[in-house]
């Protein structure tokens, strides 16, 4: 076994989140940080994509997931995410996804909120 990483960060769109009656109006951006743990040694041996993450695929899973569902909070949006991963690919030993909201704190300049799981 040979154990490695696929990360990808700053994945950013719109979507309905927040808990606020405005929020759910208004798509609002966020940006997503996933990482996931799995073994590599086979797609290497192979030199084959088929055997590991496509993380173009995923990432459009994700956005296509996220952007077609409405969240309250940011925790559920990132359980949620992390399922789908897990349920998507089994391959997956372990998944990290981190999700930023940039204008969760009204009037703050460069502040933003973020929620992180790993599963």
């Amino acid at each position: 076994m040979i154990p490695g990483k696929i990360s990808v960060s700053k994945l950013g769109f719109e979507c309905i989140l927040g808990a606020l009656p405005f929020e759910r109006e208004t798509p609002q951006p966020i940006e997503i940080f996933y990482s996931l743990t799995l073994d590599f040694s086979v797609a290497a041996s192979k030199d084959d994509l088929s055997l590991t993450v496509d993380y173009a695929k995923l990432s459009e899973k994700i956005q296509d997931f996220i952007s077609g569902s409405k969240f309250q909070l940011l925790e559920t949006l990132v359980v949620k995410t992390a399922r789908l991963i897990l349920d998507e690919y089994p391959q997956v030993l372990e998944a990290e996804v981190r999700v930023t909201k940039p204008h969760a704190i009204p009037g703050a300049q460069g502040a933003s909120a973020f929620v992180r799981i790993t599963r």
